[in-house]
């Protein structure tokens, strides 16, 4: 089974995209995802990013391959009761967070992560939703750290944490901690370079990595090709969904 540990559906604002989730999911399908981790395009940009989540839930309920992943953001003096609804989703296993877009620091998120921990629930940290030398000038949102990430996983070892979109300089330069830290796993969707996922296995991080797609930012083709080029049949099925079915309470 091939999972796509992260994908979105909507509108993004710099640079059309065929984001309804129609789209999104035919485009994925088309090269084999069975189950597609989406989370609201539309969320970043809006001032409570939660507005978006009903939406996504109601879209979701009409398939049988898309589980939802919400926008929580710990700003929002209603995060608790988000949670709590993100909870009564059948599907929901995974929340995202986007904190370069909602203005916060991860430290200040600690009460939300132990929140998931308790609700069985793991977390996506998205490090970047969009390379900066295609941002619009007057409107840069930095990365957010992977090691920062890392950081807090190790703060709360409790809670599944999953490093959202890091290229593959930061993969590398944290296979120590990953290989260290249980709870903390990377998504390959943003990694570059020549052979980059080929070079992260030989690493031996193998174990530690999840099939992303990015889409619809990104072409779903590459986000595969990406993995199956040059890696063995059992690397490339654990990269593709092995290690999602494993860590993921589904």
């Amino acid at each position: 089974m091939i999972i796509d540990i992260n994908a979105y559906t909507g509108h993004w604002p710099s640079h059309p995209v065929e984001g309804a989730l129609d789209a999104v999911r035919a485009s994925l399908r088309e090269y084999g995802v069975e189950r597609m981790c989406v989370s609201p395009l539309d969320a970043a940009w809006c001032r409570n990013p939660h507005r978006f989540n009903d939406g996504l839930y109601a879209a979701s309920d009409a398939t049988d391959d898309v589980w939802p992943v919400p926008i929580l953001d710990p700003t929002i003096a209603t995060w608790r009761d988000e949670l709590e609804r993100a909870k009564e989703q059948p599907r929901v296993r995974l929340v995202k967070l986007l904190p370069a877009y909602c203005g916060y620091d991860l430290e200040f998120a600690s009460d939300l992560f132990a929140a998931l921990a308790r609700a069985g629930l793991g977390v996506i940290v998205q490090t970047r939703l969009e390379d900066p030398r295609r941002q619009n000038p007057l409107a840069q949102v930095p990365d957010v750290p992977a090691s920062e990430i890392a950081d807090a996983a190790q703060r709360h070892p409790g809670l599944l944490v999953i490093i959202g979109g890091p290229r593959t300089g930061e993969i590398r330069g944290l296979g120590g901690r990953l290989l260290q830290l249980p709870n903390l796993y990377a998504d390959v969707s943003h990694s570059d370079g020549m052979d980059a996922v080929k070079v992260l296995v030989e690493d031996g991080l193998r174990d530690k990595l999840l099939f992303g797609s990015h889409a619809p930012l990104f072409i779903p083709y590459s986000a595969l090709s990406r993995v199956v080029t040059d890696l063995s049949d059992d690397d490339a099925a654990a990269i593709l969904g092995g290690n999602a079915e494993r860590i993921v309470n589904w």
